[in-house]
């Protein structure tokens, strides 16, 4: 395909968006306290790094439309993660090694602070070269130039598929910046390590790890990073039917480059949580967000029984009103005593609290309903006494009215966390479910925070998380809580309203 100008195309995506900004914030659907960019489809969270004392959060975007095509990357920043300003586009497809016929462009990547300077690598997806890293520099934080001498690793190494070589991320060690990817051999999924001190010439160290098919035959945007003594390799597996967000804990050896994982896990086990990235921030904090939203081709999306759409051609639940997708909550990551990982909200998000609401110590059998700010927008926080409770399952209603709602459960009996989105308004209308490690323990803890489309649990003392999108009318505002089977006792229900981040 034809080479393009980088900043004519830069000029169109934030002539567009800007075009429609104010008609789209307008949008019901448009979440209050996630962020998205102004306009477009978005997915991938990429980029990130914390340089000068400011956030700095990227994502694959198309400004366009509400559903992908060619891929830029949005940009904006933030001093808390939380309140987020949104700045011009930082790259567009235009080079030869950019440039596809359908889903191409700028994948996702990594955010370096080298010496002060904001540097980004990230791949290239082209119809020519297949996938190739590349490197873009901005000198003011904000705008940026393309490496003259792109792409800055070109070939994978030997028997492994150059269309299915992505997802660089970055971290520096000593003299060395380090490097992974996400490979395969067309059967099998490796994570390749590199290293550089210049960052444009890299040396292949080998294979740090790689499945044997037990994890799917590619790992989508792996993160391996260092926290409380251990090492965390965390990736999007493609082609499991239940996994799509995983870590493995363990330890790496510099001398061999080999990660040896001790323990397996699930980041979040919703619908809506593909693709997360880490930083390791100023004050020591290790940071993960995730996309909210996915791609419908995953067997689980639409039910593993379900014909897999092609992503291409799958009607997204707001493509007509210009934008798909969100950021998640920022939380932060920390080991438990087994090798297991936890991971907490952001303390930052307690600054969005408002219209406090509180009830202590009561029964629950039937439903009973109880307020959270508008119904929309909000934070809810309930803590179970289960030694005087024998109901076989608790359970939330969210959004709730005659036509729709979201059902969170906790089956006491199975030791089941389930989300089920049958009535929640979604084109995927189903039901998912994990393990609830709470229901052999004698106490019970929940925390969710609602947005406009979005739920995400917290329980088991945040070890299990689960996130999803729900599409649900806004006139659909009522919340109960519920028992079945017995009763269940409740010490406290909290709720709080959430302010526009």
């Amino acid at each position: 395909m034809e080479k393009k100008n980088f900043q004519e195309e830069l000029a169109k995506a934030n002539a567009y968006i800007d075009s429609v900004k104010d008609t789209i914030a307008k949008d019901p659907f448009r979440q209050r306290f996630h962020f998205a960019p102004y306009a477009g489809w978005i997915n991938d969270p990429a980029g990130m790094v914390q340089i000068d004392g400011w956030y700095h959060l990227f994502c694959e975007h198309y400004p366009f439309s509400g559903r992908p095509e060619e891929l830029y990357w949005a940009h904006a920043r933030s001093r808390d993660m939380v309140h987020w300003e949104r700045l011009p586009e930082a790259l567009a497809p235009s080079e030869s090694y950019e440039l596809c016929e359908t889903i191409g462009g700028i994948f996702t990547g990594s955010g370096i602070d080298d010496d002060g300077t904001l540097k980004v690598l990230y791949t290239a997806h082209s119809d020519a070269f297949g996938e190739t890293q590349a490197l873009a520099i901005s000198k003011d934080g904000i705008h940026f130039e393309k490496y003259e001498h792109n792409p800055v690793l070109r070939n994978v190494p030997d028997g492994l598929v150059q269309k299915d070589c992505r997802d660089p991320k970055v971290w520096r060690r000593g003299k060395y910046f380090y490097m992974t990817l996400g490979a395969t051999d067309g059967k099998f999924g490796k994570v390749l390590l590199y290293r550089s001190t210049t960052l444009t010439e890299w040396e292949y160290l080998g294979v740090i790890w790689e499945s044997v098919g037990e994890y799917g035959p590619m790992p989508e945007c792996p993160n391996f990073f260092e926290v409380d003594g251990k090492w965390v390799l965390i990736f999007a597996p493609l082609k499991l039917e239940n996994r799509k967000a995983m870590y493995l804990v363990g330890d790496f050896d510099y001398k061999t480059y080999k990660f040896k994982p001790q323990t397996v896990g699930e980041i979040d086990w919703g619908f809506d949580y593909y693709a997360p990235q880490i930083l390791r921030d100023d004050s020591g904090r290790t940071i993960i967000l995730g996309w909210m939203e996915c791609w419908p081709a995953h067997p689980w999306y639409c039910g593993n029984d379900y014909a897999r759409p092609d992503m291409l051609g799958y009607e997204y639940d707001t493509q007509e009103r210009g934008f798909t997708g969100s950021i998640s909550i920022p939380r932060t990551i920390s080991v438990c005593h087994d090798g297991k990982l936890k991971f907490d909200p952001l303390p930052a998000l307690l600054t969005l609290r408002e219209s406090p609401w509180i009830r202590y110590n009561f029964d629950v059998t039937a439903r009973e309903s109880f307020p959270m700010g508008d119904g929309i927008h909000g934070e809810v926080f309930a803590e179970f006494d289960l030694t005087q409770t024998d109901a076989e399952v608790i359970g939330f209603a969210l959004r709730s009215s005659k036509a729709h709602e979201t059902l969170v459960k906790f089956d006491m009996k199975h030791g089941e966390l389930i989300f089920d989105r049958t009535r929640s308004g979604n084109k995927a209308a189903v039901v998912r479910k994990c393990v609830l490690e709470s229901a052999a323990k004698d106490k019970l803890t929940v925390r969710m925070f609602l947005d406009s489309t979005s739920v995400e649990i917290f329980t088991d003392g945040n070890r299990t998380v689960m996130s999803s999108c729900i599409y649900t009318p806004e006139e659909s505002r009522g919340l109960c809580i519920f028992a079945e089977g017995g009763s269940a006792h409740v010490e406290s229900l909290r709720t709080w309203g959430m302010q526009d981040a």
